[in-house]
């Protein structure tokens, strides 16, 4: 996800007669390192992590100038609700499918019982030649 709001711009300025050095940190480690010129501003944009609270400083000769705490509050996400909704089948739904189920069993049944006495006759099919 694409977010604006995760985009910092840091200003440095320096207000000596001479080049200096500074850093810019994220949670204690290095981003940017780099020079400033006498009388010098410099801005420099870093992208913070997203719904994380994130430390930001700028250090001069390992000391740290100003430092604040940023959150990138990028997805908009809303507070979960207290009960999850009912999902699944309805009632009538689970009493139709039991229904039909115990319907298909009495049918297999039925007709398992009558293919076994359908087939039987008294009288023989075939008459045997007695000659």
């Amino acid at each position: 996800m694409h977010c604006r709001a995760r985009s910092v711009e840091i200003s440095v300025t320096n207000v000596g007669g001479r080049i200096e050095d500074y850093a810019i940190e994220e949670d204690g480690s290095a981003t940017v390192a780099d020079r400033i010129g006498p009388g010098a501003t410099r801005a420099t944009k870093i992208n913070l992590k997203e719904d994380r609270t994130t430390t930001v400083a700028v250090t001069w000769r390992n000391e740290p100038v100003k430092s604040a705490k940023r959150k990138a509050n990028c997805t908009g996400r809303t507070d979960p609700p207290e009960s999850l909704p009912r999902t699944g089948p309805e009632d009538a739904t689970m009493f139709a499918r039991i229904a039909t189920g115990v319907a298909a069993m009495i049918t297999g049944v039925i007709i398992f019982w009558y293919g076994g006495i359908w087939p039987r006759r008294r009288d023989p099919m075939f008459k045997k030649d007695t000659d």
